[in-house]
C-alpha cells in the first residue's frame, strides 16, 4: 500500500497582507489594510500599508480551535454505521475499517486545517489495543506533517467494555447468550502502569505543536485507582487531563448509583477538578455541580452536533454563560455534515443558546453572546489544547496562529465595523478559508493543505472503506438487531445502576 506523506513545503512569504484584521473579534475594532509578519513562531506588531487596489476582501483573525475530536479520516457514516443513541452506536463501531493511524489522522487533520482549525484535542480511538504507542507515534507524525497544534489524549479505559456493567449482568438480557461469543470473550486490558509508560514515552515527541494529555475516556470506563493516579500525576507534572463526562442520561444514572457522594464531589476530593481539566459534553450536569466546576476553573467542551446526532442532549451552555465559565467548541468527529466546519458548529451552538434564552433581554438582545462565541472558538478551545499560552489573539508577541478568509462570496457590500463580526460568524463557512498559519508556518494556502496531499489520502481511504463495505453481509450486519435489543433490555431494567459486591 502506498502511503501519501508530505506533499510540499510552502515558501514562507515576507508577510501576509489583509484588508481587515480582527485581532480579537467581538471585542476590538477592525484594523484596515494591515501586514502581518512573524518571527520565531511569534507575531510581530501588525503594520499598516497601502490599500489593496483590487479589493480582495481578505480578513485575518486568530486561528480556530477544536476542543474535542477523535481524528476520524473516515466518518462513521461513510463506513455504513448509522447514527443512534451513544450506547447503541458504540456497539456498531466494530465494522469500522482498519486504517493505519498515520493515514487516518493526517486526513482528519488536513481536513480540519482547511476549515481554519489550527489546534485540536485528539482523543484517540485505538484499533489495536496492543499497538497504542505505535498508533500514537503515527498520529504525532501526522500532526507534524499537517502542521496544526495537536494535543494527544492518551486513552485510559478497560472497564465496562460492552455496557455499563459486568458482562455477566448483560448476558442475563439475552435468551440465548451462547449466540453472542463477545459476552465471554477475553479482552485485552492495558494496565494503568502500561498507560502511564506510554504517556512518558510519547512525551519525548512533544514540541511547540504537539503535546500529550492524560485521557481517562470516561468514569464509567475507568476504575477509581486510575482516576486518582491520573489526578496526582496531573498535579505533580502540570499535564492536562481530558475526559468525556455525562454525555448521556444513562451515564448520569450510572454515576448516581456508583458514587453516592456525587461523582463531581468525588472528583474534587481526589484533586481532579482544576483549570488543567477539560470535560467534554456535560449534557447532564446539575446546577450545584456546575457551581463547583466553575469554582475550580474546569473547562467544558460543547459538542452540539455530536449531541444531536447521538441523541445525547444539550450542552450546558446557559449554565456556562451564567457562571462566566471558560468553554470551547468541539466537533467530536461528528459535525452535522461530516465536514469539520467549525464555523457552522459555532453558529449551531449560538442558535441553541439564543433559543434557550430568547427574546427581549435574552442572549441576542444583550449583545454579549457574540464575543463569547468568538472567545469559545478562538481562545477557550485553544486552552483545552495548549493551556493558557497567550494565543487566540493577533497581537505582538502572541503565538503566530491565524487564519485568513475571503469575504468576496459573503460580503458584496461594505458593512459598518460593528456589523462585521456578526456578518462573518453568520455567513462564513470552511469554503471561505484561504490561508492558515500555525507557529508562523503556512499550513493551508489557497484553501489547500501544504503539508500532505489530502486528495491522495482520501483516495486511499476510499478504497479501504469500499473493501470494508463489501464485507458487510446479511450474516454480519452493521446493525445487529438481536444484540442491540439485548443492550436496550439491560438499560431498561436498570442493570447499569446495580453495584457489584466489591463496589458496595
Amino acid at each position: 500500500m502506498n502511503i501519501p506523506h508530505s506533499a510540499h513545503t510552502a515558501t514562507e512569504p515576507d508577510g501576509w497582507a489583509v484588508d481587515i484584521l480582527l485581532a480579537r473579534p467581538g471585542h476590538d475594532q477592525p484594523l484596515l489594510n494591515q501586514r502581518i509578519t512573524t518571527r520565531d513562531g511569534l507575531l510581530c506588531a501588525p503594520q499598516a500599508e497601502a490599500p489593496n487596489p483590487l479589493g480582495a476582501g481578505r480578513v485575518a483573525l486568530p486561528a480556530f480551535a477544536n476542543a474535542h475530536d477523535h481524528g476520524r479520516g473516515v466518518p462513521t457514516l461513510s463506513a455504513g454505521i448509522p447514527d443512534g443513541p451513544l450506547e447503541i452506536w458504540l456497539a456498531r463501531l466494530g465494522v469500522e475499517p482498519r486504517v493505519q493511524a498515520y493515514m487516518n489522522a493526517a486526513c482528519a487533520f488536513a481536513n480540519m486545517a482547511e476549515a481554519g482549525i489550527g489546534a485540536v484535542v485528539h482523543c484517540h480511538n485505538t484499533q489495536n489495543g496492543r499497538a497504542l504507542l505505535a498508533e500514537a507515534q503515527g498520529v504525532a507524525q501526522a500532526a507534524h506533517d499537517v502542521g496544526i497544534r495537536v494535543a494527544f489524549a492518551v486513552p485510559f479505559a478497560g472497564e465496562n467494555a460492552l455496557a455499563y456493567g459486568p458482562d455477566s449482568q448483560l448476558a442475563k438480557c439475552f435468551a440465548h447468550p451462547e449466540h453472542f461469543p463477545q459476552l465471554g470473550a477475553t479482552r485485552f486490558k492495558r494496565t494503568l502502569e502500561e498507560g502511564l509508560a506510554i504517556v512518558d514515552e510519547l512525551a519525548k515527541l512533544e514540541s511547540r505543536t504537539f503535546s500529550v494529555q492524560y485521557g481517562p475516556v470516561g468514569p464509567q470506563w475507568v476504575d477509581r485507582k486510575t482516576l486518582e493516579t491520573i489526578s496526582a500525576r496531573s498535579q505533580s507534572t502540570g499535564r492536562r487531563v481530558h475526559m468525556h463526562f455525562f454525555e448521556t442520561r444513562l451515564q448520569r444514572e450510572w454515576a448516581d448509583a456508583h458514587f453516592p457522594e456525587g461523582i463531581v464531589t468525588y472528583f474534587d476530593r481526589i484533586g481532579l477538578l482544576s483549570p488543567r481539566l477539560t470535560l467534554a459534553h456535560c449534557c447532564w450536569l446539575r446546577e450545584h455541580e456546575l457551581d463547583l466546576l466553575a469554582q475550580r476553573g474546569v473547562l467544558i467542551s460543547c459538542n452540539t452536533s455530536s449531541n444531536f446526532r447521538l441523541s445525547s442532549g444539550f450542552p450546558p451552555i446557559t449554565g456556562l454563560l451564567q457562571r462566566n465559565m471558560t468553554f470551547g467548541i468541539g466537533l467530536d468527529g461528528m459535525s452535522l455534515e461530516d465536514d469539520e466546519d467549525i464555523l457552522r458548529e459555532t453558529r449551531l451552538l449560538r442558535g441553541v443558546a439564543q433559543s434557550l434564552r430568547p427574546g427581549v433581554d435574552g442572549l441576542a438582545d444583550k449583545g454579549q453572546f457574540l464575543p463569547q462565541c468568538y472567545d469559545a472558538l478562538l481562545r477557550g478551545g485553544r486552552e483545552a489544547v495548549v493551556g493558557k499560552d497567550g494565543g487566540g489573539i493577533v497581537q505582538e508577541g502572541a503565538p503566530a496562529d491565524f487564519v485568513i478568509v475571503r469575504t468576496d462570496r459573503i460580503m458584496r457590500h461594505k458593512v459598518p465595523d460593528t456589523a462585521l463580526p456578526e456578518l462573518l460568524l453568520t455567513r462564513l463557512t470552511r469554503q471561505d478559508v484561504d490561508t492558515l498559519v500555525v507557529d508562523g508556518k503556512t499550513v493551508v494556502q489557497n484553501g489547500h493543505s501544504t503539508g500532505v496531499s489530502k486528495p491522495e489520502l482520501e483516495h486511499t481511504l476510499d478504497e479501504l472503506v469500499g473493501e470494508a463495505l463489501a464485507r458487510i453481509s446479511a450474516d454480519k450486519p452493521v446493525v445487529n438487531t438481536n444484540w442491540e435489543d439485548g443492550l436496550r433490555r439491560f438499560y431498561r431494567t436498570g442493570a447499569h445502576c446495580q453495584r457489584t459486591p466489591e463496589q458496595t
